[in-house]
């Protein structure tokens, strides 16, 4: 599969809330933010920290990606609701890593402080 498709089934399945995400990453995938303050390595730390965040939203849509080879670059709308109700919407860039068909990477660039203050953390 494209290294664009593997991206767009990711977003497609956040976005109806199915699993069928996590059927695209690697063993040792690694998940963090630009400033590391978020980080998970490997396929079930990935899985703990990214569950979390999918209840946050409460809708996502990819907007662009562009594709180098096996790397790309997304940005990805988020629509989020906090725990009192309230509501955000981030337009966070994303950087991915493909290899051997699966997803290796993934750092995402967005207003984590913000985020955090938002949901109450």
């Amino acid at each position: 599969m494209a290294t664009a498709d593997i991206i767009r089934q990711f977003y497609d399945s956040l976005a109806s809330k199915t699993d069928a995400w996590q059927q695209g990453l690697a063993d040792d995938i690694v998940f963090s933010d630009a400033s590391k303050k978020l980080q998970a390595e490997g396929r079930d730390a990935f899985i703990q920290s990214f569950t979390g965040f999918l209840h946050a939203f409460e809708h996502v849509q990819l907007q662009q990606v562009i594709v180098d080879g096996t790397t790309a670059a997304a940005v990805v709308s988020y629509d989020y609701v906090s725990p009192t109700g309230g509501k955000l919407h981030q337009d966070d860039a994303e950087l991915w890593k493909i290899v051997n068909g699966k997803i290796a990477a993934l750092t995402i660039y967005f207003d984590i402080t913000e985020f955090r203050a938002f949901m109450g953390r």
